[in-house]
């Protein structure tokens, strides 16, 4: 549970926040829309696919110091079918989830393991970029996990449950737990909605769950 009072003053500060940082945040929905419209699990050639998809994603699923999309773009070239199936798997939303996250990435690691090409020292496949794949395509179910944003927002919103730096599947579901408890305030909040309405584009997920604030 989160301190409501806590999150009431965040919020009124966010709606200061909003309308001068939207073009630094705006990629974020477009990401979404431009992965729905690309996105073809049975396309062709899977890697093509997927590198398409996935363009408008920029730092998401790709920083300083690890490369998640380019992993599996790697992986891909090496086996287009076991790399397409890590995603049929995952997004099959009759299984559980913390199964199918888990599965996928000691998939990319047996992956990364067969076809090491000496360079090949780390998938990069976590629970930030699992979560980020998994919004890209549930965009009304799914949250961006990071573990770092997860721990402030905790401790500013004096959540009971604290964080642990493990990088298990289970403290990703934990936090978003905690963000469907802030998600219920922003959708009880007409002034959030109307200016999400008023400020996306065309190119713009229209973000009807307001999922994408996180």
């Amino acid at each position: 549970m989160i301190n409501s009072d806590k999150l009431e003053k965040v919020v009124a500060e966010y709606k200061k926040y909003f309308p001068s940082h939207w073009e630094d945040e705006k990629y974020k929905w477009e990401a979404i829309r431009y992965f729905q419209d690309n996105w073809d699990i049975k396309a062709e050639n899977f890697g093509e696919m997927f590198k398409k998809a996935t363009d408008k994603t920029f730092n998401l699923l790709v920083s300083g110091y690890a490369y998640p999309r380019g992993m599996i773009l790697e992986f891909a070239k090496a086996d287009d079918t076991a790399t397409r199936n890590m995603f049929i798997n995952l997004f099959d939303e009759n299984a559980d989830l913390t199964q199918r996250i888990e599965t996928f990435i000691n998939t990319a690691e047996e992956i990364r393991s067969k076809y090491d090409n000496g360079t090949w020292k780390k998938h990069y496949q976590n629970t930030n970029s699992v979560s980020t794949y998994l919004w890209l395509m549930y965009p009304d179910k799914y949250y961006i996990y990071k573990y770092e944003l997860y721990k402030a927002v905790s401790d500013e919103l004096d959540d009971t449950y604290t964080p642990k730096r493990n990088g298990s599947v289970q403290n990703m579901i934990d936090g978003f737990k905690m963000y469907d408890e802030i998600c219920g305030v922003l959708k009880a909040d007409n002034d959030i909605r109307h200016m999400l309405h008023e400020t996306v584009t065309d190119k713009c997920y229209s973000d009807p769950e307001l999922k994408s604030y996180y």
